[in-house]
């Protein structure tokens, strides 16, 4: 399935607030099923919703005694002072306010907990990437064929790692070029290929494990290495360990090509 041309925003919160006509409804919900991004938006928005009802629903009256002690330490300055005793109104607002301070932090903190503990879900990563070099939003930072000159770029601009540019000429895909993908925490390799039919194929190679990735119940072996396969629309990912990286090939080829593409590039350590 193509994947959505563009993602809701507010189309989101007046969804969750009942505010949609039945036809905007449906869309938004077609849309969601269809959309990973706004889907865990949708999810966020609609727990923080539900944790402001449950936690700060209603604002309780501040109480007597605090009343009382506050008018008695008025009383106790040295000076004589004029005092004016607020209304109940005054209280109220005063009480709301703080609550609501309090209730803005607890979700702020929650969500920024939630946000940068969730483990990364590689394959919709990659899925994304390879989306946004094919609508021109991703840049290739070196154009060159020359697999060798691939490798020294990587070594060169802050890849730890030793990279595996394979040439694929016998696949019939011809190497274009790459970039450091410094969108993590250690900065990847992505490189791009072309084939039949101006077909694209992009690989990244990152530190990681194979543990880190989601569960999938489409699982191959070949040569000792076993790969693991995500479908996200018409795009296919398949990921396979060496050593302490973990290379990820993604296209939107038919799934037993990128497979067979993956076997000529994987090799041991």
């Amino acid at each position: 399935m193509p994947a959505p041309d563009r993602h809701f925003k507010e189309e989101i919160h007046d969804l969750l607030d009942g505010r949609l006509d039945d036809a905007a409804r449906l869309e938004v919900e077609a849309h969601l099923e269809n959309c990973e991004e706004c889907r865990r938006a949708f999810e966020a928005m609609r727990w923080t919703k539900k944790f402001a009802a449950s936690h700060f629903a209603a604002p309780t009256e501040a109480p007597a005694e605090l009343h009382a002690r506050i008018l008695r330490s008025l009383r106790a300055e040295s000076q004589p002072v004029n005092i004016i005793t607020p209304p109940p109104s005054f209280w109220r607002r005063r009480t709301f306010l703080a609550v609501a301070s309090a209730a803005a932090l607890m979700i702020s903190a929650a969500l920024a907990f939630l946000h940068f503990t969730r483990k990364p879900q590689m394959p919709a990563v990659i899925a994304e990437l390879y989306r946004d070099y094919k609508a021109q939003r991703l840049t290739l930072e070196l154009s060159t064929t020359d697999v060798k000159e691939m490798e020294s770029y990587f070594a060169a601009h802050s890849v730890a790692f030793r990279t595996r540019v394979f040439d694929l000429g016998m696949m019939k895909y011809q190497l274009v070029g790459g970039r450091v993908d410094r969108g993590r925490r250690v900065p990847a390799a992505l490189f791009v290929y072309r084939g039949p039919d101006d077909r694209v194929l992009l690989c990244e190679m990152f530190s990681g494990k194979m543990s880190d990735l989601p569960a999938t119940t489409e699982v191959r072996e070949h040569n000792g290495f076993r790969f693991q396969i995500y479908r996200n629309g018409d795009r296919t990912a398949v990921f396979w360990p060496e050593g302490a990286v973990v290379c990820a090939l993604v296209s939107d080829g038919p799934p037993e090509d990128v497979m067979q593409l993956a076997f000529a590039k994987a090799m041991a350590p």
